[in-house]
C-alpha cells in the first residue's frame, strides 16, 4: 500500500463518509452546523497527496459546500425553479468568499455558515411582498444587514457563550440595561465589586471580538443578543 496514502483521508473518503465526519449528528438537511471545526487545517485528517495538492480553501470546499448548497436551496425556494440553481450557486459561492476571508477574525467560520448564507441570500433574492408584515419586517432587516455587520454579532454571540450566566447577567444589568452596580448587586445578594469586577472580566473577554467603543455603539444588539442567552 502507497504510504503516502491514509485508509480515513477525508479527501480520498467517498461524499456520504466525509459528511458523516464532518456532520456526526442531525439529519441531512439540519439547519444548524455542529460539525467537527479546523477539519480542512487538520493534517492529520488528510493523506500525503490531498494535503500537498488541495490548498486549504479547496480542503474547506470540499467538506462544506454541497451542505451549504443544500442548505440554500431550501432557504431559496420561493424562487422559481428555472431561476434557482443560478442563484444558489451565486449566493454559495459569496458565502463561501465571505467566510475565507473572514476565518481569522471568525474562530469558527464552519459554525457561522448557515447565518451568513442566509442573510447574504435574503439580501441578494428578498422574499416576495405577500409575506405576513412581521416576516417582511424581519426580511426587511435581514436584507439591510451588511455581512460585516453579521460577522461582528456572530463574535459577539461566540464570545458571550463564553461566560459563565452570572457574569452575563450582570453585564447585561449593569452596562445594557444601565442599573448601577450596586442595584444589581443587591438584587443579586453580592458584593458591589463582585459586579463590577465580573463585568469587567466579562467585557475584556469580548475585547478581541469588539473593541468597547463598537460594544456601545449596537447596545440594542447586545441587548437581544444577550436577551437570548438569558431568557431563550
Amino acid at each position: 500500500m502507497n504510504e503516502d496514502h491514509m485508509p480515513n483521508c477525508l479527501g480520498c473518503s467517498d461524499e456520504p463518509s466525509r459528511q458523516a465526519v464532518v456532520f456526526p449528528t442531525g439529519p441531512a438537511d439540519d439547519a444548524r452546523a455542529d460539525s467537527p471545526t479546523g477539519l480542512y487545517a487538520d493534517r492529520a485528517r488528510w493523506c500525503q497527496p490531498c494535503w500537498v495538492y488541495q490548498g486549504p480553501f479547496d480542503r474547506f470546499h470540499l467538506l462544506y459546500s454541497r451542505r451549504l448548497h443544500r442548505y440554500i436551496g431550501g432557504t431559496l425556494r420561493h424562487l422559481p425553479f428555472e431561476q434557482r440553481e443560478r442563484a444558489v450557486d451565486e449566493v454559495a459561492a459569496e458565502t463561501m468568499a465571505v467566510l475565507w476571508e473572514k476565518r481569522e477574525k471568525l474562530k469558527k467560520p464552519e459554525r457561522a455558515m448557515y447565518q451568513v448564507a442566509k442573510r447574504t441570500a435574503w439580501r441578494r433574492y428578498p422574499l416576495e411582498r405577500k409575506e405576513t408584515p412581521a416576516d417582511l419586517a424581519e426580511i426587511e432587516e435581514a436584507t439591510e444587514d451588511p455581512i460585516d455587520a453579521l460577522v461582528d454579532r456572530i463574535l459577539l454571540e461566540e464570545e458571550l457563550a463564553k461566560l459563565p450566566e452570572k457574569e452575563r447577567r450582570y453585564l447585561y444589568e449593569h452596562k445594557a440595561l444601565g442599573e448601577t452596580a450596586q442595584s444589581v448587586a443587591d438584587d443579586y445578594g453580592v458584593a458591589k465589586g463582585t459586579v463590577t469586577q465580573s463585568t469587567r472580566r466579562g467585557l475584556e473577554k469580548m475585547r478581541p471580538a469588539f473593541e468597547y467603543i463598537r460594544f456601545l455603539t449596537i447596545l440594542a444588539e447586545v441587548l437581544r443578543v444577550i436577551s437570548h442567552w438569558l431568557f431563550e
